[in-house]
């Protein structure tokens, strides 16, 4: 079997050519883009100047911060309602928000919404201002989102918005009314906001709010039905927060806090998004983390994380870390990185698995290989799917390959299926899959 796939690896090399997609080169124009970016620096500063100064020789009236008037650096709102030049008109609102009061804001998120009908991208900003206005009035901003016109997944965005500057300034008023709400999507939506605000000023308490969530729905029994999905993405979206906030403090910090967590999907959450981050920084040192609880649960996608971004970087090196794993969590690390490998130089990835004695991370790096490279060779590919030593692992790769050859040459694939070894049942069900395929636009 060896003899013969090692002879195979010589037409592998010629179809690697053709098989290895490449890198794309920068665009020549980001010089270009750089310098007018410079350029737009400084008509914002000489056009920037000219709106204070019109605005500071008016009357006092118009440079105080009141509901009808503007802001205390001379712009008012509706200067930048007017103003046309989107960097001139981003200097006019970081000035008025920065400046922002509870007597003005009600006029601010007016004239937002007033600039949004008539064209204008403030989707961003309206996220920023309702964060400034939770800051200094939560109640206020929140009863103005439920005003929005929109379907309610905006509002719930914009919720999220002004709960997390509500969250980061007075948390206790702020978790007074979610306690009022209804357990429904506008209560789960504002629990995010919570976390992050939480989160920008003390990731510890921020930590144990989440935990206590937790804590009160496995009390109440509410576990798996249809919001099980729902819920494990907001678990992620909290934890990302999170995870950011104690990032910025230091990678050290980030580890040690993803560590203390209780094991379950919070602390698989927390390790999922410090992995990413880290392997992207430091992926020797990230991988030397993981791997020290890569037997764990908790850590089962933080070491898909590490073999995706180490597969990146050097994809020789990555299946050599995935062999090191126990062996619980090969399996998956093997399949992330020889599938990149694969892309990347099927010929040096074939000639590695040629070397690979029988085990559970050889059969999970084959069956990448092959349904990797199916689509190139799939006779070869087809080959490697057979020396697969786990029946289960063997079958699957084989009908996979099956159907991926079934839509480039049906004639040779139907030709090969009775030689296959799988059984009859399983001849007719990949065809008629592939079938289905291409009648749908398969893959």
């Amino acid at each position: 079997m060896k003899k013969s796939l090692i002879f195979n690896l010589v037409w592998l090399g010629v179809a690697s050519a053709a098989f290895v997609i490449g890198r794309t080169s920068l665009d020549s124009a980001a010089q270009s883009s750089d310098q007018a970016r410079a350029e737009g620096k400084n008509s914002l500063s000489s056009r920037g100047g000219s709106s204070r100064s019109s605005g500071g020789s008016s009357d006092s009236g118009s440079s105080q911060t009141t509901r009808g008037g503007g802001s205390e650096s001379g712009v008012t709102i509706a200067q930048y309602q007017s103003e046309s030049d989107s960097l001139v008109a981003n200097k006019m609102f970081a000035d008025l928000l920065l400046e922002l009061q509870p007597e003005n804001a009600r006029a601010v998120f007016e004239a937002l919404l007033e600039k949004g009908k008539n064209g204008g991208d403030t989707g961003q900003q309206m996220g920023l201002f309702l964060e400034a206005w939770g800051k200094i009035d939560g109640a206020a901003a929140l009863i103005a989102v439920g005003e929005m016109d929109g379907d309610g997944r905006r509002r719930g965005f914009a919720s999220i918005a002004a709960m997390k500057g509500w969250a980061s300034t007075d948390p206790e008023a702020a978790k007074a009314h979610l306690e009022s709400l209804e357990k429904g999507f506008e209560k789960s939506m504002l629990v995010q906001g919570m976390v992050s605000g939480l989160a920008s000023s003390d990731p510890a308490a921020a930590t144990a709010y989440v935990l206590g969530i937790e804590v009160e729905r496995q009390a109440a029994g509410d576990e798996g039905g249809r919001d099980e999905r729902w819920r494990g993405f907001a678990v992620d979206r909290q934890m990302e927060a999170i995870a950011n906030a104690q990032m910025q403090r230091g990678m050290k910090e980030a580890t040690a806090w993803a560590e203390s967590l209780p094991d379950g999907s919070i602390k698989s959450a927390a390790f999922d998004r410090v992995a990413e981050s880290f392997a992207r920084n430091s992926p020797e040192e990230a991988a030397e983390w993981v791997k020290a609880h890569a037997d764990k649960e908790y850590a089962e996608r933080a070491v898909r994380e590490i073999a995706e971004e180490l597969g990146r970087k050097d994809p020789a090196s990555a299946v050599t870390w995935a062999e090191e794993l126990p062996e619980a969590s090969q399996a998956a690390a093997m399949r992330t990185t020889m599938e990149q490998w694969t892309r990347e130089d099927p010929t040096a990835a074939g000639e590695y698995l040629t070397s690979m004695t029988e085990s559970t991370a050889r059969d999970a790096a084959v069956s990448s290989f092959a349904q990797t490279f199916d689509r190139e060779n799939p006779a070869l590919a087809a080959e490697w799917a057979g020396s697969i030593n786990d029946e289960k692992t063997r079958t699957d790769t084989m009908e996979s390959v099956a159907r991926s050859w079934l839509r480039s040459n049906a004639e040779e694939a139907k030709q090969w299926l009775p030689q296959s070894g799988l059984s009859t049942e399983a001849q007719q069900k990949v065809i008629a899959d592939a079938s289905r395929g291409d009648r749908w636009g398969g893959r």
